[in-house]
């Protein structure tokens, strides 16, 4: 009969686990209160900045997708078509190599409306002169949006903050990552929210 029992919580306890975890990968990205399925744009407030060992480098950017696949037990996720960094400071060229694509994964509790960014493929090379550093996104967790209804029914911001790792190189790169940061304000659509 105590076996019984233990086999009985156990049970439970396996079903409660799998419900989180489908919960948990389950992004449905809405726009005023209705399922969205379009493109999402976004440009760097101020300045991106990719700080690797050898140059901290500043520049305008922005980034552009289209959303693929989402809903209940979905992973948000779509290709990247736009990303750019130009102007870049102290004479830095950033070329985007491959774009990648990008996941949502929502967060819940206080954090609710708001998701975190995974990306993968996005290769970026950053030269000048004779120096070339070359960066990859392999499944890289690279910051979070906070969704609209948290910020007052403003547009969305993308909070970039990742390490992406070394590809290739220079020498004088280092094997370290290069850290990608910057505020990144969504453009399109007007407001954006993670369920």
């Amino acid at each position: 009969m105590k076996y019984v029992k233990m086999l009985g919580l156990l049970a439970v306890a396996a079903a409660a686990l799998m419900a989180f975890a489908g919960s948990a990968s389950a992004t449905t990205l809405t726009s005023g209160g209705t399922t969205y399925t379009g493109e999402i744009s976004a440009t760097a407030e101020g300045h991106a900045v990719l700080d690797n060992p050898i140059a901290k480098i500043e520049c305008a950017s922005t980034v552009a997708g289209t959303v693929e696949s989402h809903g209940d037990s979905v992973t948000a996720t779509g290709p990247i078509s736009t990303l750019t960094f130009t102007n870049c400071t102290n004479g830095w060229h950033v070329t985007v190599v491959a774009k990648g694509s990008l996941e949502a994964h929502t967060l819940t509790g206080a954090d609710a409306g708001n998701a975190t960014l995974t990306s993968n493929g996005a290769t970026v090379e950053a030269t000048r002169l004779t120096v070339t550093c070359r960066y990859k996104t392999e499944n890289t967790d690279v910051g979070r949006i906070t969704g609209s209804a948290n910020r007052s029914g403003q547009t969305a911001t993308f909070h970039i903050e990742g390490k992406i790792p070394f590809h290739s190189g220079s020498g004088l790169c280092g094997e370290n990552p290069t850290t990608w940061t910057g505020s990144y304000l969504v453009n399109t659509p007007m407001t954006l929210d993670f369920d």
